[in-house]
């Protein structure tokens, strides 16, 4: 398994953006919206399926 680059990236960078982003959205941000369409929800959403491909990928280097 390849490790996620790109769009599936689970880097130090994207860590921190993400804290600052979603810092930013929770108090400059839309109020709560329905969950299809809150951004905080959304940005949630995609760093929980970046962090599973991470683990997923730290599992695979260790069972090598």
């Amino acid at each position: 398994m390849d490790k996620p680059r790109g769009k599936d990236s689970f880097s130090l960078l994207y860590r921190t953006g993400f804290r600052i982003n979603y810092a930013l959205l929770h108090v400059m941000g839309p109020p709560a919206l329905t969950p299809e369409t809150d951004p905080r929800q959304r940005m949630k959403r995609e760093y929980e399926r970046r962090y599973e491909l991470h683990r997923e990928w730290k599992a695979h280097q260790r069972s090598e």
